[in-house]
């Protein structure tokens, strides 16, 4: 199968095109090899790309959606078998009690931007793509993953956080991404999946299992109840907690040190 991933400097891009190799679509490459991309075309596209700015106004907000919803347009253009798309559980409104994939989603309800964003480039994927895969993750964690509060905790960051030790995380490994990207493919899956764990976790929590002195803010970020069901059911990996994640993130990182 010849894969075609985008956003593969960093984050779950990058992991993505290591393991399944094929193209890749990034910020690097030159207008005549995008070109050249468009015509080969591939048989799975995944589309990790996304510009997570959050400050955004009137005087970059033509930029950002250049950046997200209309790079999605551009991708979903791209001739292919299947199509990947790496969306985040912030499409859900904070309200709801139990996030599943089969709610109806109220766009005005949606938290931010970043979410509402996300969502319209759902929609695009829906009503282009005739096989597609929508995959609404939570808080990704792998050798290449954006600093975020787990990591900086993990590596004694001096700093503050800006969050309160009672925010609520949820936490998933690259590698159980990419094994069931793969068992997609492979069996033909489809569909929109919340990818999460069986259990969410506070930050205080995650400091006292890796046995750290944090210093907190006063935000408090909640996940929500993501609903992992349906994706549990079809890969015993997203039956481990959040807590199981953090655990093999640690060792990971501690073998690579």
């Amino acid at each position: 199968m010849k894969f075609l991933t985008s956003g593969t400097l960093s984050g779950l891009g990058r992991h993505i095109h290591q393991t399944f190799g094929g193209a890749a679509w990034n910020r690097q490459i030159e207008d005549a090899e995008r070109k050249e991309l468009k015509h080969q075309g591939a048989d799975v596209i995944v589309h990790c790309a996304f510009n997570s700015s959050r400050a955004v106004d009137s005087n970059n907000l033509h930029a950002y959606l250049a950046d997200n919803v209309a790079l999605t347009q551009e991708l979903v253009s791209v001739p292919h078998r299947k199509f990947v798309y790496l969306s985040s559980v912030d499409v859900y409104p904070k309200e709801l009690s139990n996030c599943s994939e089969g709610d109806a989603i109220d766009i005005d309800a949606v938290d931010s931007i970043y979410g509402g964003v996300k969502l319209m480039s759902e929609s695009i994927v829906k009503e282009n793509c005739p096989d597609y895969l929508i995959l609404r993750c939570v808080t990704l964690l792998g050798r290449y993953s954006r600093k975020n509060s787990l990591s900086r905790i993990l590596e004694d960051d001096p700093r503050k956080l800006s969050l309160a030790s009672n925010s609520q995380f949820n936490y998933v490994l690259h590698s159980d991404v990419s094994d069931l990207i793969r068992l997609a493919v492979d069996r033909g899956i489809d569909g929109v999946f919340n990818v999460a764990s069986s259990q969410n976790i506070d930050l205080a929590s995650v400091a006292a299992m890796l046995g750290k002195q944090v210093e907190y803010g006063a935000y408090r970020y909640d996940v929500g109840r993501i609903d992992n069901s349906k994706i549990a059911s079809i890969s015993p990996a997203f039956n481990k907690s959040s807590r199981d994640s953090i655990c093999q993130y640690a060792e990971m990182r501690a073998g690579r040190e």
